[in-house]
């Protein structure tokens, strides 16, 4: 049970590391409208003072005249976002719409990096069974 968690979470931390670039590769780009940003929470306690989650909001319109929201999480200083509200590029996939993101976080980052290598080591773990229960249940006969 514990190694069939360790590859379902390994999975879904690779998943979401290749999310991003998946979309600058096989993604459909459109022009969007960012309509909300919003602080969320307080300092995030990290050695750069001042740095604040923002809740960004926005939308675009499908081909076929659909309309699809979308939100994201970026980080800030204490007085701006680093996003504007108005028009913004965001990528979808063309058959998944509801998987989307602004073009700026779709770049392949260290973070991208750590994530896909963390999610990895998890699912070699669960594949691997570390606790070797195999080996233990024979013992135990």
């Amino acid at each position: 049970m514990t190694a069939l968690f360790l590859v379902l979470l390994g999975a879904l931390l690779v998943g979401y590391a290749v999310m991003g670039p998946a979309l600058q590769l096989f993604g459909t780009s459109a022009m969007g409208t960012v309509t909300d940003i919003r602080r969320q929470g307080g300092d995030r306690g990290e050695p750069i003072r001042n740095r604040y989650n923002f809740g960004v909001g926005f939308h675009f319109f499908l081909q076929d005249g659909t309309r699809v929201e979308g939100a994201t999480t970026v980080v800030g200083s204490s007085y701006s976002a680093g996003i504007a509200k108005g028009p913004a590029r965001v990528l979808y996939f063309p058959y998944l719409p509801v998987i989307n993101s602004l073009e700026k976080q779709t770049h392949f980052t260290i973070y991208s990096i750590i994530l896909l290598i963390a999610g990895c080591f998890l699912i070699r773990v669960g594949i691997k069974d570390p606790l070797n229960t195999k080996q233990r249940r024979k013992k135990k006969r």
